[in-house]
């Protein structure tokens, strides 16, 4: 379900496809049937292994319905990718509320911006086993880090995470504070955007918002 704060801001995202400058929408996943995908989404696979599954689930009384990635195929080199299908653009600000459920290999959690294809994007993910924040390009479907920052990212507990993107600067907040600020140019095309697992990571998510600059 789309929500916006204000009411032509949603009919406009709703009938266009497109959040406007200023403009916020919210996927809460309220309004989406229990136990399937969600509405307004199309899922994709980088590297190896099977790809994810991704159903709402109830959580707390405090969430609702959330999207879970459930599928824990422990393929190292996989990761899995929810695109958001209405919304592309250079300059935006993704944040989402996600909570590490399980995995013995990895716990990460990401959202992905500027995306064209499954093999070429930006993703910013933090990872409850390793507890550390980190911002990657995925070209040609290898994937490179050019910022880290050590973190404690608890499992089986709500985070909140986000990106602002504009031009080739990226600043990355973590539960309301600051961890990452980097810059980098390979990518300068619009793109789509969207959110993102790594092997056997069973990660809910939650209240995604996109804020188009």
């Amino acid at each position: 379900m789309i929500r916006n704060t204000r009411l032509l801001g949603a009919l406009f995202v709703l009938a266009f496809g497109v959040v406007t400058r200023g403009q916020t929408a919210k996927v809460d996943f309220d309004g989406d049937a229990v136990g399937g995908p969600p509405k307004g989404f199309s899922f994709a696979l980088t590297g190896q292994g099977k790809p994810g599954v991704w159903v709402v689930r109830k959580d707390d009384v405090a969430h609702g319905s959330v999207l879970v990635q459930t599928d824990a195929d422990p393929t190292d080199y996989r990761f899995p990718v929810a695109i958001y299908n209405d919304f592309s653009a250079v300059d935006v600000t993704l944040s989402v509320s996600f909570k590490a459920i399980a995995g013995k290999g990895d716990q990460g959690a990401g959202l992905v911006w500027r995306y064209r294809d499954a093999n070429n994007y930006y993703v910013t993910r933090c990872n409850a086993l390793e507890d550390n924040c980190t911002i990657y390009r995925v070209v040609n479907g290898k994937r490179q880090a050019f910022m880290n920052k050590g973190v404690k990212v608890a499992s089986n507990t709500w985070h909140a995470m986000s990106i602002e993107a504009r031009g080739d600067h990226f600043v990355v907040t973590f539960d309301g504070k600051p961890v990452l600020d980097a810059r980098d140019g390979t990518f300068k095309g619009a793109g789509k955007v969207g959110l993102w697992t790594k092997a056997d990571s069973v990660i809910a998510f939650d209240t995604f918002a996109i804020t188009g600059r």
